[in-house]
């Protein structure tokens, strides 16, 4: 019997008898409002809320004759309700798996356990989507605890465990957790694998989603071409021409697995198929935003950045100029860290351009975003401060530069005695203050802060030589000619020397052997 029919008889037999046949209606209300159809249109979105409205209207009449006896089916309603992409905010979703998790909190049986772990989970993609990462962190962490007691059964079970694994690795790694992320993506996308065949198949799109979050957290480790073959397998079914008709949804991620693979294609030595595939990125995300669902200008504005920084390595200063320009504009109001990033590269590109005026413009922009979202995520947004004020310490005037320098370096210290991962940070911050204030004309103060940056190049250098080897050898040339002005020639002689052994450790057989270049 198609629900249609099932619903319609289940209708009539609640009118004659609410109580008896009233949770029976409301289920098949709840199950119609999770079909996906294979097509996105706002017709189909209207019928899956209009069933999960229906259903928790009437949950709630059959609560208020029968207290108590009905809170989950009110739960699992409104949790089918969140689910619904629809117009209603992320925020107000989570407000609907708030009020899930309030009626089934201190529940012991197994379907209720069931409709909170979803619940929690949902409320942290919600939380997540809003920006509060950190508020997402606990109800992901207690859905999982959920799924530690009572475990899995089947493959639906399965396959929503390790979405919430999921949702886990997406909060670690925007807090900048890169470990934990990756620890917890691999879990998640075992889960999914550990799966039979024909149910994988089933749930693809879950994997699809998985893959994507693991192949992230593989780039964030420097592991490209990891992240580059789990990201072929995935290519091969989603990038398929007949499964993007038949799944039309699927173009999103699509857009951003296109995205990733560029990067990785780029850190690999091969910017020009890099290009190509950050085109194709682009291109789908074009087609999304034009006829897809409302709020994808955010991941187009993602894509162009990627297709931008492989422009710009690939000598083409102006494409990728404008790639950014467009970036800005669609990421404004709609996504505040595709927008900083945009801003950042846009003002550090236009640096190099020769275009001191507008990059102070995109620096300033980018200094205020920063600003105004750093004491709600400090994890995130003071690394990207330290950035924006040492682009607006190389632009702007003499005090305000020298000013926006010295808060870059204080802040990038607190950074670095923190976490060691963020001395790449403090080491720019430095050398950048360091050419302000030789600028400004204090030769001395400045040679005392490109020494105290070299030095933290030098450390980096011996972890990671192939990342660290240009930023040293640019700070060390920076020095050198500094110490020759002051007629400090022995010690400039030395320190341009070894910015050239820096300069030439990977450039032929044997030319890395310096362990200790700096005692040349």
């Amino acid at each position: 019997m198609s629900s249609t029919v099932r619903i319609a008889l289940l209708r009539r037999l609640a009118r004659r008898a609410p109580l008896r046949f009233g949770p029976r209606l409301a289920e098949a209300l709840v199950t119609r409002s999770r079909h996906v159809g294979s097509r996105w249109t706002a017709a189909a979105t209207a019928r899956r809320t209009a069933a999960a409205d229906e259903a928790v209207a009437l949950y709630r009449r059959l609560d208020e004759r029968q207290p108590g006896r009905h809170h989950t089916g009110l739960a699992r309603a409104l949790v089918a309700q969140a689910a619904v992409p629809d117009d209603r905010t992320a925020a107000s979703a989570e407000a609907q798996c708030r009020e899930a998790i309030g009626y089934v909190e201190d529940a012991t049986d197994r379907d209720a356990l069931l409709v909170l772990a979803e619940a929690r989970r949902l409320a942290a993609v919600n939380l997540h989507a809003c920006g509060a990462v950190r508020e997402a962190l606990p109800p992901a962490l207690g859905a999982r605890a959920i799924w530690r007691r009572i475990g899995p059964r089947n493959a639906d079970e399965r396959v929503r465990s390790a979405l919430t694994l999921g949702v886990i690795g997406d909060c670690q790694a925007t807090l900048g957790r890169p470990e934990e992320a990756l620890a917890v993506r691999r879990e998640a996308m075992a889960r999914h694998r550990a799966l039979p065949l024909l149910r994988r198949a089933r749930f693809a799109p879950a994997g699809h989603q998985l893959a994507i979050g693991l192949a992230e957290s593989l780039v964030a480790a420097g592991r490209h071409d990891e992240a580059l073959t789990l990201l072929a397998e995935v290519h091969t079914e989603l990038g398929a021409p007949l499964w993007l008709r038949l799944h039309p949804p699927s173009r999103p991620r699509l857009g951003r697995m296109l995205s990733i693979m560029a990067r990785c294609e780029d850190a690999l030595g091969n910017p020009e198929r890099a290009r190509r595939t950050a085109e194709e990125a682009v291109g789908h995300w074009r087609v999304e935003a034009a006829a897809g669902p409302p709020g994808r200008a955010g991941g187009l504005a993602d894509a162009l950045l990627t297709l931008a920084a492989v422009l710009a390595r690939t000598g083409r200063r102006d494409e990728a100029l404008h790639q950014l320009t467009e970036s800005v504009e669609l990421a404004r109001d709609v996504d505040a860290h595709v927008l900083a990033r945009a801003l950042l590269d846009l003002a550090e590109l236009r640096i190099a351009a020769g275009d001191p005026a507008s990059a102070a413009a995109s620096a300033a922009q980018a200094v205020a975003l920063c600003r105004a979202y750093s004491e709600q995520l400090p994890e995130v947004w003071w690394p990207r401060l330290v950035r924006a004020l040492a682009v607006t310490c190389a632009v702007a005037a003499a005090e305000p530069g020298l000013a926006a320098g010295r808060e870059a370096v204080e802040l990038a210290r607190r950074l670095a005695g923190a976490d060691p991962r963020y001395r790449d940070l403090l080491a720019d911050a430095l050398v950048e203050l360091g050419r302000a204030v030789d600028g400004a004309g204090d030769a001395l103060g400045a040679s005392d802060l490109l020494q105290e940056g070299v030095a933290v190049r030098r450390d980096l250098f011996a972890g990671d030589r192939d990342t660290h080897r240009g930023p040293l050898a640019r700070a060390l040339g920076d020095l050198a000619a500094l110490l020759a002005r002051l007629g400090r020639r022995h010690e400039a002689d030395r320190t341009a020397a070894e910015a050239e052994a820096v300069r030439s450790a990977g450039t032929g057989p044997g030319a890395g052997t310096p362990e200790e270049p700096h005692a040349a």
